[in-house]
């Protein structure tokens, strides 16, 4: 019981302190209104597909990275100031071990991801709605494929927010924290590492697609966990005149996502205890 207690206690605190912090409200404002840009144009132009349950296809899309940077970002911006401002030392001093207060500040994952991923999905689900005749619907407005889809979504979030959490703590400062985080993702993961292993290993590079920003991409596409909607996408890609992508299977890349949410908090737990504050 003193354990539950004490987890409340340390959310509580973690919540507090990103509420009061000003770049966490920009932030979720900024993507609170791209989110809603991004559906307006279906939500206004395109009502007869733009309701419940298809607007899960627009939810969980193939270029919903979106939300992980934004949600990454924020934690970074929560995380690195601890040190800056002398909070985390200060902490420490008034009673806490390095092990409680890294625990505690681990909790921000859960806190941004929730506070984003609600957004995420509420903005679409909730203009959806205004465009669905309920009485009409024939199944469910919830399929099980879409807890499957949340499920990867969670995973892909821990993966590359867990890397951001482990560079927070291991560089301590925002911008540069930050510009590691992206030269990460962008030049690194695919401007080096993706076309070196395809010039020098073409017949070994399948490697690549499970580089941590690479292996969020299968698990954000709801055609991935739903065969329906993937012959939904076939369809009106080939009558496009389009080629349509091929279905993947997530399970692999839902396991790869664990493993690297594992080894970045390991890590940076590893890493944050034997520093000094």
């Amino acid at each position: 019981m003193r354990g539950a207690r004490a987890f409340g206690v340390l959310l509580g605190n973690e919540w507090v302190k990103a509420r009061k912090r000003i770049a966490f409200w920009i932030a979720l404002g900024f993507f609170a209104f791209f989110t809603f840009m991004g559906h307006s144009f279906s939500f206004f132009q395109d009502s007869g597909n733009f309701r419940l349950p298809e607007v899960w296809s627009d939810v969980f899309a193939a270029d919903a990275q979106i939300v992980l940077i934004f949600a990454s970002l924020t934690l970074l911006l929560l995380t690195t100031t601890e040190f800056g401002w002398r909070t985390a030392r200060q902490n420490v001093i008034d009673g806490l071990s390095k092990s409680q207060w890294f625990w505690g500040k681990s909790l921000v994952l859960p806190i941004v991801g929730g506070a984003f991923f609600g957004l995420y999905i509420l903005i679409p689900v909730v203009l959806a709605s205004a465009r669905t005749d309920f009485a009409a619907v024939d199944g469910a407005l919830v399929p099980p494929t879409v807890l499957a889809a949340l499920g990867g979504l969670v995973l892909a979030f821990l993966s590359v927010g867990g890397f951001g959490f482990f560079l927070s703590l291991a560089i301590r400062r925002t911008g540069a924290a930050l510009g590691v985080w992206f030269l990460w993702i962008g030049p690194i993961e695919f401007g080096m590492i993706h076309p070196l292993a395809r010039r020098f290993l073409p017949d070994h590079a399948g490697w690549v697609e499970y580089l941590p920003w690479s292996n969020t991409f299968p698990l954000l596409d709801f055609r991935n966990y739903d065969d329906g909607a993937y012959e939904r996408s076939v369809a009106a890609l080939e009558a496009a005149g389009r080629t349509p992508p091929v279905q993947v299977d997530p399970t692999s890349h839902l396991l790869m996502a664990a493993v690297w949410a594992v080894l970045f908090m390991g890590a940076a737990f590893f890493w944050f205890r034997r520093r000094d504050l």
